[in-house]
């Protein structure tokens, strides 16, 4: 996968420490124990989501590969998940040379994250199972802002706690990530439409699984009475 997650955690923390601006070609700066470890743990929650959400949505391909599930089963993709999930906080907690007032504010941002994108995985496969034609892209967003935010929001906030920055603390976090969120999910379906040979490998996933994207909200909101019905 890209890392984006564990990045924004480095990125984050390193700016908010303090420390000289960085430009491509410098060597990667010294980073602290408890510092990449509290980066591995949202990398390890994020890929225990996506064995999940691929069993759920019964994906086909993941970063080119068979997913999980498809290559050793389901019992074996959820076992798998569930011991990333073990696994990430193990690492935040297992820290020794972090401030346990820092880890514990960490590991509640990153439960409250797991939380909300059951909520909003929960509001997708409802929709899917019932589907509301009437469906807005504001409604899709929401359901974005809910799947795809959260973990972004858990990466920058870890930034800023374990830098000490004021910002941690700031709403401008959760509505920075909100848009940061929403709109690598938009990316994401565009992606999936125009098919991605880095990733899922077979495009028009999300159409056929029926799930509530932007794009099958906008073509609704845009359709004349016959062509709703061929959607």
């Amino acid at each position: 996968g890209k890392r984006v997650r564990p990045f924004i955690t480095l990125a984050t923390w390193h700016a908010a420490s303090g420390r000289n601006i960085l430009t491509a070609g410098d060597p990667t700066p010294e980073i602290p124990d408890s510092v990449a470890r509290v980066a591995m743990a949202i990398e390890a929650f994020h890929k225990a989501s996506l064995v999940h959400d691929d069993i759920q949505d019964d994906d086909q391909f993941r970063y080119g590969r068979d997913t999980l599930h498809r290559e050793h089963g389901t019992g074996q993709a959820i076992n798998i998940g569930d011991h990333l999930i073990g696994l990430g906080y193990r690492l935040i907690h297992a820290t020794r040379d972090l401030d346990p007032e820092v880890s514990i504010d960490i590991a509640d941002s990153m439960s409250t994250a797991h939380i909300r994108l059951c909520d909003g995985q929960g509001a997708e496969m409802s929709w899917q199972q019932n589907p509301d034609w009437d469906i807005t892209p504001l409604d899709a967003l929401q359901i974005y802002s809910l799947k795809t935010s959260p973990a972004f929001e858990a990466a920058l906030y870890s930034g800023l706690r374990l830098a000490g920055h004021d910002l941690a603390h700031s709403d401008l976090v959760s509505n920075f990530c909100r848009h940061v969120g929403v709109a690598f999910q938009i990316l994401n379906d565009l992606k999936d439409w125009m098919r991605d040979h880095d990733n899922k490998m077979k495009h028009g996933q999300d159409a056929l699984a029926l799930r509530p994207t932007v794009l099958l909200a906008l073509a609704l909101k845009d359709a004349s009475a016959e062509r709703r019905t061929d959607l």
